[in-house]
């Protein structure tokens, strides 16, 4: 058998005390997710039905860590900070053995291999799973993945040694005994060993007898009983238990993005992404890393025992962890980066054998370095949810202060203000689920000026507030790389706002977003039906209103009338043919005794399938101005993934400016499609007068000083764009729209 022979076989213990003592030199002193804080909950009083930990309860992982923990209350009394550098501790000291087990599973599967290129097969994947950004930041974290990670390649070392020892039986008693205990640890670890116990209790029964492979069920299931009992008890029984699992998995599969419950090449283009792409931290290091590794599966041999290990110690994790868990949480892939540098350094020894050591060694260095600057990202950053807690504290600390948080930031930040601010100073408000702005709407209407609200940024709701009353006070984020892997960090990237004294806010019925739009056609809301309500600033002084969207009727049908009401001071009817419109009218003073009047928009005459959407809303006192969208400019567009908003424009367009005279600054800025063969070139005119020019750059942004007219007359601003395209023969439809430019950012303020 090869013991070792290869020179890196020999500083494999060395590269585990290097990893250590690396981590050890960076103890974290807070809990940075939702999950660590739901285990140092439960060091303090485990209760698996109150999520502490959250099911299935990791008993086994729990035991280590309130050992770890209760040897370090003399020295850190502080019980969130001394949970944290406990499992901290764990996770490091979990790290380094990964290292060592994976080195001797390699050891055995390789034991007959004498070629020295062979032999430095495990000493090189060790070096590059210990340089790999996921593997080294997951060795950082106060969590249980590499405590897992750990104990499935301790079941895998027990079972190969069964698999291959003269004495066999013995060890398979101990192996699965192991298997059982390890589960306890982490549940995903049945993917990672019960594959492989299958795989050897059916080479012992053939071996042996029938007998023999029920002694090693009995003892898997001894050590599963072990950790299941005393956790069951703990909990309160085992309805009590099952119960909690079955919250647990609603959770989990309520508005989770997952494979099975969003089958399609899109989903799964995606799950592969993260899955194969963020644990590298950098993607051309991963272009590298995947393609080394598609070259080492066509140089592996089927019928070896190193393929053996690939296909049932990881091919079931891999299947289930695309099809049942969020792989946008990047730490779930992490027992996957052992068989992706093992399919990579076979391809370096087996298509370049003479310089595999020297590529291996050059290849670890450099991801080294990707690891080391994500390290101290993670260090300095501060995005945890412990410091996203306290940025809210310190924001909103004035007594009376009101928050509003959108219903995953109020989700993802509910353990670390119950754990770390169980007495706020601040008000938080109610979050309904989808309607969160809606929360604060009383909030305004009382005439409270100002409302925190911690906004999800890739939530399409916030148009329905005026977006001229945002301040943006705080934004929480994780850089690249080590945003890629801690992607799934809860909480997420949210944007904490001031929003101040907005002018209006609307209810039902809008579609000034995409999403907007989907939840007034979900509850049967719009202007044609119910009508669409919105609250609007009671001013001494008049007010210029904007009401726009698109008639959705045949050609040659009869304009619907829009009758537009604000409060009982005023009312009008407008008729709009087919097609886009933009309705701008004057409100006289609706000053009174409430701060907001109601607004109501109601379409008639609409017949058959037409339908009327209102995509454009502002309402600002005279001398703002205010922008209405006109011809050439289309439905609002959203990315849902990222959140980002836009507006195609075609190759001309139209807009008016009401409200304001005088010097206006005009704010664009946009982008546009990759197969354009040149940059294109936006003219701009005020009233038919030319007043700009611009070549456009990928992506572009834009400031123009117009004059505009009187606030009570529009000015007609016209922008002319070349290159543009059919969008139909681009996509291979029937859209007959010609488009130039995405819009993302259009803003005109006064110039005072």
């Amino acid at each position: 058998m090869m013991r070792g022979t290869a020179p890196l076989d020999r500083l494999v213990p060395g590269i585990a005390a290097l990893f250590l003592c690396a981590h050890l030199a960076w103890l974290p002193r807070h809990l940075e997710d939702i999950d660590s804080i739901n285990f140092a909950l439960g060091l303090q009083h485990y209760d698996v039905a109150a999520h502490q930990p959250h099911p299935p309860g990791y008993p086994v992982f729990m035991v280590l860590a309130r050992g770890v923990s209760t040897a370090l209350a003399p020295l850190v009394p502080d019980p969130h900070t001394r949970a944290a550098i406990a499992m901290a501790l764990l996770a490091r000291l979990a790290g380094a053995l990964a290292l060592l087990l994976m080195h001797r599973n390699l050891l055995i599967l390789l034991r007959d291999t004498s070629a020295d290129t062979h032999a430095s097969t495990p000493g090189l994947v060790v070096l590059l799973v210990a340089a790999a950004p996921l593997f080294w930041i997951s060795a950082a974290r106060p969590l249980s993945d590499m405590a897992g990670l750990a104990a499935a390649l301790a079941c895998q070392w027990w079972l190969l040694r069964a698999r291959w020892r003269l004495e066999p039986y013995r060890t398979a008693l101990i192996a699965a005994l192991v298997c059982g205990l390890a589960t306890g640890v982490r549940s995903q670890v049945t993917w990672l060993a019960v594959p492989m116990l299958a795989w050897v209790t059916v080479g012992i029964a053939r071996r042996f007898d029938l007998r023999a492979a029920l002694g090693m069920a009995a003892a898997s299931l001894a050590g599963v009983l072990a950790w299941a009992v005393p956790m069951v008890w703990m909990t309160g029984g085992l309805e009590a238990y099952r119960a909690a699992l079955a919250s647990q998995a609603g959770e989990d599969f309520e508005g989770v993005p997952m494979l099975f419950l969003q089958p399609g090449v899109r989903r799964l283009i995606a799950a592969l992404l993260d899955t194969f792409v963020s644990p590298w931290g950098w993607w051309p290091v991963a272009v590298v890393v995947i393609t080394l590794a598609i070259a080492g599966v066509l140089a592996l041999r089927v019928r070896t025992a190193l393929a053996t290990w690939l296909a049932l110690g990881f091919l079931p994790y891999l299947a289930y962890h695309l099809a049942f868990q969020e792989t946008e949480t990047t730490r779930y892939a992490l027992p996957l980066v052992v068989p992706v540098a093992t399919l990579a350094v076979l391809a370096l020894v087996r298509w370049v054998p003479r310089q595999a050591r020297v590529a291996g060694v050059l290849g670890a260095g450099l991801l080294l370095g990707v690891s080391l600057h994500a390290h101290q990202q993670y260090l300095e950053t501060g995005a945890t949810a412990a410091e996203a807690v306290t940025r809210l504290a310190a924001s909103a600390s004035a007594p009376g202060d009101t928050v509003l948080m959108h219903r995953r930031v109020w989700a993802e930040t509910r353990r670390a203000r119950a754990a770390l601010t169980p007495s706020p100073t601040y008000t938080l408000l109610p979050s309904p689920r989808s309607h969160e702005w809606q929360g604060a709407l009383d909030v305004w209407r009382r005439g409270q000026r100002e409302v925190w609200w911690l906004v999800d940024p890739r939530r399409g709701d916030r148009v329905a507030v005026d977006p001229r009353a945002f301040r943006l006070e705080s934004r929480v984020r994780w850089p690249l790389p080590v945003a890629a892997v801690l992607g799934g960090m809860r909480p997420h990237a949210f944007d904490i706002h001031r929003v101040v004294s907005p002018q209006w806010m609307l209810r039902d019925g809008w579609g000034l977003s995409p999403e907007l739009a989907g939840l007034s056609a979900a509850a049967g809301q719009g202007p044609s039906s119910t009508g669409s309500s919105a609250l609007v600033r009671a001013h001494e002084v008049r007010s210029t209103l904007v009401v726009g969207g698109r008639h959705v009727a045949p050609a040659g049908a009869p304009p619907a009338t829009i009758e537009i009401r604000a409060g009982d001071r005023y009312a009008t009817r407008v008729e709009v043919p087919a097609g886009p419109f933009a309705i701008v009218r004057t409100l006289p003073s609706l000053a009174g005794a409430e701060p907001y009047v109601p607004l109501e928009v109601r379409a008639m005459g609409v017949q058959g399938s037409d339908r009327i959407f209102l995509e454009q809303f502002d309402a600002q006192p005279e001398g703002t101005p205010v922008v209405a969208l006109g011809q050439g400019w289309y439905e609002p567009e959203r990315d849902v993934a990222t959140g980002r908003q836009w507006r195609w424009v075609g190759d001309e367009s139209h807009l008016d400016i009401a409200g304001g005279a005088g010097t206006v600054r005009m704010v664009v800025a946009g982008t546009y499609p990759r197969h354009y063969d040149r940059q294109p070139v936006l003219e701009m005119f005020v009233d038919g007068r030319r007043v700009a020019r611009h070549e456009l750059s990928r992506p572009f942004s834009l400031d123009q000083v117009l004059e505009v007219r009187s606030s009570d007359a529009r000015t007609r601003v016209t922008w002319r764009v070349s290159p543009s395209f059919v969008a139909g023969e681009q996509t291979g439809t029937a859209d007959a729209r010609r488009l130039a430019l995405e819009i993302g950012t259009l803003r005109v303020d006064r110039l005072r």
